[in-house]
């Protein structure tokens, strides 16, 4: 079973936070293009061995990146 990754903005919008299951990982704001980059390296590593793996990750900080620009 696979986990959902959940992106969300601290009340602020000084931060946001990165939610795998039980894992969690906060960020400044201004940390979201390399965490996106981050991720995105770990998808493709080893021809795409691991993408199952991150890119539902990657779906995830796309959107909450669509969110935070409108």
């Amino acid at each position: 079973m696979t986990v959902e990754p959940l992106v969300d903005a601290s009340e602020d919008g000084q931060s946001f936070t990165i939610r795998i299951g039980a894992w969690s990982g906060k960020y400044p704001i201004d940390a979201l293009p390399r965490q996106m980059a981050l991720y995105r390296q770990l998808r493709d590593r080893k021809n795409g061995a691991f993408a199952k793996h991150y890119q539902p990750t990657v779906r995830a900080l796309e959107e909450f990146a669509r969110r935070i620009a409108r």
